[in-house]
């Protein structure tokens, strides 16, 4: 799909309609496709999923409801510092100044550091995905911090990419999340996993 002429403006769009949503106020693919359309500006839903990315890179706590309908919305109990305005954002977006008439400066949610240990790290050449409810997001950030890498599907679930992690600890931390986060590869560590948790069971058996 070609370019349309404000596509520097799309991200802003989508920022400006994230706010003042929550948990029960939610926008959806369609209605963010609808607005960017009333500014000339045409998309593809995979541009807007990598837009929602950049917009959690920046420190937006821009969360994914699933249901029908699922939508995107700002979790609101953060950790919130002011992020500063770029002063030539408007201009270069090409989007009317009545779209943004007294908007505020955006909140930027602030992650406490990442509390993996690092002795429970196997192998950082060697990678380790997991499948995660988008719903865990801000638990699995928070553990991860830096080490991973976060990408969130269409499906609604969270991918992410960390070095081979292994042992009680992560083990420890795996379990709290209960089925919402799921280890897709390897394959190995998986099966390691499941065995740990037999073995906690075993300890349990004839109670």
């Amino acid at each position: 799909m070609a370019k349309s002429r404000n596509q520097k403006g799309k991200i802003l769009v989508l920022e400006h309609l994230l706010q003042g949503t929550g948990e029960s106020r939610i926008v959806t693919m369609q209605e963010i496709l609808d607005k960017l359309l009333e500014y000339g500006i045409t998309a593809e839903r995979k541009s807007i999923y990598d837009d929602i990315e950049a917009l959690r890179e920046f420190g937006l706590d821009v969360q994914y409801k699933r249901g029908r309908p699922g939508g995107y919305y700002l979790a609101g109990e953060q950790e919130i510092a002011a992020a500063p305005e770029s002063v030539h954002t408007k201009e270069e977006a090409g989007i009317s100044k009545n779209a943004e008439t007294e908007k505020k400066s955006e909140p930027v949610i602030i992650y406490k550091e990442n509390t993996l240990d690092k002795e429970e790290i196997q192998n950082t050449e060697k990678a380790m995905k997991l499948q995660c409810d988008a719903s865990r997001e801000k638990e699995i950030r928070e553990y991860f911090g830096s080490y991973g890498e976060y990408k969130l599907k269409e499906s609604g679930y969270l991918h992410v990419t960390v070095p081979h992690i292994a042992g009680p600890k992560f083990y420890g931390w795996l379990a709290m999340m209960g089925k919402d986060v799921h280890i897709l590869k390897p394959k190995k560590t998986a099966a390691s996993y499941r065995d740990y948790l037999k073995t906690l069971a075993k300890e349990y058996k004839g109670v």
